[in-house]
């Protein structure tokens, strides 16, 4: 009796380390995947940036017609 005792909590212990080693590999790989989508949204900001860069900005008068436009909203307030 005493040795199905013992069996029974060395099952216990046993599963008790499966499980531990189970939570272990899926917290791995939740890191793993959390720090891919960083660097990807990492990559994704640098892509924006330089096709920002490239993209030819407003025109003198597109600025000037912007300003005047929100001249008159600043002052209908």
């Amino acid at each position: 009796m005493g040795q199905q005792v013992v069996r029974m909590y060395l099952r216990g212990i046993v599963a008790a380390l499966i499980a531990l080693g189970a939570a272990l590999i899926y917290a791995r790989g939740r890191k793993d995947a959390s720090n891919a989508n960083e660097l990807r949204d990492h990559n994704e900001y640098i892509e924006t940036r330089k096709r920002m860069d490239a993209a030819d900005g407003p025109s003198d008068a597109d600025v000037q017609r912007w300003l005047h436009e929100r001249g008159k909203y600043k002052s209908d307030l």
